[in-house]
């Protein structure tokens, strides 16, 4: 429906809107001029705006101070003026040169306790009818300085030059009043420079379910521009509230000069990729969040969603980062099994004990044709020197300033293909016998593993099937399992911590094999060490799932009825608030909690979703995400946000 048709239709609902109101408000407006004030809202809540959660209005300018020219004729308690000569900060008049004839103060007009009237909210709320669009659930906000509506009632839109600055967040609030469940909202053509005009924490505050929106035909300039409508990027607010659009699907920028600031489409979709990560169409084309991790072709490394490509020098650059930003929340490792997990548990807990203690016992765990290398990682990781770990007076960390990386970079050390070019050192580092990996091994600095915190490990594993030539013609393949740790350990004698990433290739034991004879349930292919400096791996450690809030009186409330083949649920002894159905073993309650993190479902769903697909995780998680794809499943098997 145009605007102008809306317009007609609402007059005769709200008179106050025309006839003599109209006139009443550019009167309003006319006399706060004609006293040397600025239309507008007034402070003091009226009646009309007792519903609203806080103050819309805009000061009228009726406190300030005129201000007149030329020599007062007020005079002083005893009946002359009172003289500044004496005044600290005045300055001296000469008898023989005229002052210059200053301006005094005179008495402040008192602040009018009027409550306002009512037409402004009412215009406003005219104006919002005008533009939503129930059926798309649409607010089209396009082009508001040409609406008939505002430019009928002379109301200045957001973004014009003397427009109140709270006017954005005026329409915002009465737009959450009036389409709570609004999804789509196009501010395009609106000659905007800046986001600010539009008041956007409260613009998210308020609309916060937008998947939608368009900015097309702006001024944007700069990425920094949509930070307040991240929900991960960008300052952040301060009453700790979550800002931004958390569900954001499509975003339009075309006509702003933002797209074509970063030079390339790539490095544009990555920087919108780094402030969104649940977008699928930018400027209405397909988009993957996951090209945030892309490589640079200029510098063959990985560009981290979070480091800033704007900085102002290069000691700002290698000083400042902001903090990795995944595309999705990182979840627990990831095992195909429960008995996959302990096995591989109780692998890196022997393995681990023996690199610490016995090294030389490292030989028989090594298949006879293996691959082993190392490298050393020397640059600072940012997350570190953020926290300014190992810096002068850290008492965490007092012995950093004590490691010294040369005893890795050696001529038989460090295997970095990036800067080993030489093909004869590629090939003199790499270790393929049992006896030159336990040498180079040896040749490495003493270390202690904290194996008695888990806290300090993240690892996954996974099987390879059928990697292996068959062990007899005509049988299958064998399979291996690939296994990946990421841990920490301390260095002797330097007593300083490093961070480490270390890849293994493991297959069974031979039947008669060193390895078997040894006690090691497998033997290591492949072996992969990557050292670096300390960087703690709590940002990549998952968060736990939030609990909803139930109120007091949700105790004493009637149960709701159970879903039509829903386990009953009871809570698990010895661990409140947790919840477990009858007759659920130890494996398939950890199941359960495992598929609870990776989909946020709720505990009877996330168990109905396993029992149906025989407790199998992967069909499990496959059917989640084919029956989520078609929007199948519906909110109330979510968890609730906190």
């Amino acid at each position: 429906m145009p605007p102008s048709a809306a317009a007609a239709l609402f007059a005769k609902a709200l008179p106050q809107a025309s006839g003599s109101g109209g006139a009443g408000a550019s009167g309003s407006a006319g006399k706060g001029r004609a006293g040397g004030q600025r239309g507008g809202l007034g402070r003091t809540r009226g009646a009309g705006a007792a519903h609203m959660d806080e103050d819309i209005g805009m000061s009228d300018g009726s406190e300030g101070k005129v201000r007149r020219r030329g020599r007062q004729a007020r005079s002083g308690p005893m009946g002359e003026r009172p003289t500044q000569r004496n005044s600290r900060n005045a300055p001296a008049v000469l008898p023989d040169k005229p002052a210059r004839s200053s301006s005094v103060p005179t008495a402040s007009k008192p602040k009018s306790t009027d409550p306002p009237t009512q037409n402004t909210i009412d215009i406003l709320r005219l104006f919002l009818l005008a533009r939503y669009s129930q059926p798309d659930r649409m607010l089209n906000m396009e082009n508001m300085a040409e609406d008939p509506v505002l430019k009928e009632h002379k109301l200045l839109a957001p973004g014009q030059p003397g427009a109140p600055a709270n006017m954005a967040g005026a329409i915002w609030k009465l737009a959450k009043e009036m389409f709570p469940d609004v999804i789509s909202l196009s501010l395009a053509n609106n000659n905007l420079s800046s986001p600010l005009v539009l008041s956007p924490y409260l613009l998210c505050t308020s609309l916060p379910n937008i998947e939608n929106v368009s900015f097309a035909n702006n001024r944007f300039a700069n990425f920094r521009d949509m930070d307040p409508f991240s929900p991960i990027v960008g300052k952040q607010r301060n009453d700790k509230k979550p800002k931004g659009w958390p569900n954001l699907k499509e975003l339009v920028l075309t006509g702003n000069p933002v797209v074509l600031s970063a030079g390339t489409d790539t490095a544009y979709q990555r920087e919108m990729a780094r402030r969104f990560a649940s977008l699928r169409t930018l400027d209405q084309k397909p988009f993957d969040p996951s090209i945030a991790f892309s490589a640079r072709p200029d510098s063959g490394v990985l560009d981290g969603p979070g480091l800033s490509s704007r900085v102002k020098s290069e000691k700002a650059k290698a000083a400042k980062r902001e903090p990795v930003v995944f595309p999705v929340e990182p979840t627990s490792g990831f095992f195909e099994s429960d008995g996959a997990r302990d096995f591989v548990a109780q692998f890196f807990l022997k393995f681990f004990d023996a690199y610490d203690n016995d090294r030389a016992a490292l030989g028989a765990a090594y298949a006879p044709i293996c691959t082993f290398s190392f490298h050393a990682d020397t640059a600072h990781p940012a997350r570190a020197r953020a926290k300014k770990i190992g810096h002068k007076g850290d008492k965490r960390f007092p012995n950093q300033h004590k490691l010294d990386w040369k005893q890795y970079l050696t001529a038989d050390g460090s295997r970095n293909l990036n800067r080993v070019k030489n093909a004869d050192k590629r090939v003199k580092t790499l270790k393929v016998t049992p006896a030159d990996v336990v040498n180079s091994i040896n040749a490495l600095p003493k270390t202690k593993h904290p194996l008695e915190d888990s806290t300090k490990f993240v690892w996954d594993s996974w099987t390879l099937p059928n990697l292996l030539p068959p062990a007899q013609p005509g049988a299958e393949g064998e399979t291996v399992i690939f296994a990946s740790v990421h841990g920490e350990f301390t260095e002797l004698p330097s007593k300083g911590v490093l961070s480490f990433d270390r890849n293994f290739i493991l297959a069974p034991a031979p039947a008669v094999s060193p390895a078997q004879a040894a006690g090691w349930p497998c033997i290591i292919l492949s072996d992969m060490l990557t050292l670096r400096g300390y960087s703690d791996l709590a940002f990549s450690k998952p968060r736990p799932p939030p609990q909803p809030k139930q109120p007091a009186a949700a105790a004493a409330s009637p149960a709701q009825p159970p879903v039509a083949g829903a386990p009953p649920v009871v809570a698990v002894p010895g661990a409140p608030g947790q919840e477990r159905a009858e007759g659920v073993t130890d494996e398939q309650q950890a199941l359960i909690l495992q598929l609870q993190q990776v989909t946020r479902l709720t505990y009877h769903f996330a168990h109905m979703c396993l029992a149906q697909n025989g407790w199998d995780p992967h069909q499990a998680l496959s059917q989640f995400q084919a029956l989520q794809a078609q929007g199948s499943i519906p909110p109330e098997a979510f968890v609730a946000a906190v």
